[in-house]
């Protein structure tokens, strides 16, 4: 047995890959009704579950690369019609019975915000790793690296509830063992 090791950027990056494909399969083949399907009135659905998630890995991204969010500068913002600071945290019932953006537009924005936080990660530095996260929240400021755990944990948390409501709506068998 070697003592080979994985750097954190390593383990970071394949941690998003595996949430985006699980995200891919979990989305695969829904129609529009089943991607904006809510369960309840006050439940999230699909599609705003596969925005919020992407949202918030773009505005960690960006933070901590120092980087504009790809929401901002590639335009996707306008695209929607929403309001550059918007991530879904905080959005009314009615805001996310609302959101019902084109499929092209919506998994358009989600691949290009998987894609620069795969980036991102992928080349942020040690240094920047341990750096401190400027946080809006009182209290000691977490580290970048701190925050990306976090980031990764909510990504983990959303696609399975994606994963969930996608078995929900179209039952047992969507996803090959």
């Amino acid at each position: 047995m070697t003592d080979e090791r994985v750097d954190l950027n390593t383990f970071a990056v394949a941690l998003l890959k595996a949430g985006y494909r699980t995200l891919g399969q979990a989305t695969d083949g829904l129609n529009d009704e089943q991607l904006y399907h809510q369960p309840t009135p006050d439940a999230n659905s699909i599609g705003w579950l596969a925005w919020h998630l992407s949202r918030w890995m773009d505005r960690y991204g960006a933070i901590v690369s120092g980087d504009p969010h790809v929401w901002e500068s590639g335009g996707w913002a306008e695209r929607f019609g929403m309001d550059a600071a918007r991530t879904g945290k905080g959005d009314s019932l009615e805001q996310v019975a609302a959101f019902h953006p084109a499929r092209e537009l919506l998994f358009g924005y989600v691949d290009a915000a998987h894609q620069a936080a795969v980036e991102i990660v992928g080349q942020i530095s040690a240094e920047r790793f341990l750096a401190p996260f400027q946080s809006v929240a009182e209290g000691p400021s977490p580290t970048a690296w701190q925050v990306l755990v976090g980031s990764l944990m909510d990504m983990g948390q959303h696609t399975g509830q994606i994963a969930y409501l996608r078995g929900m709506i179209t039952g047992y068998g969507w996803r090959t063992v």
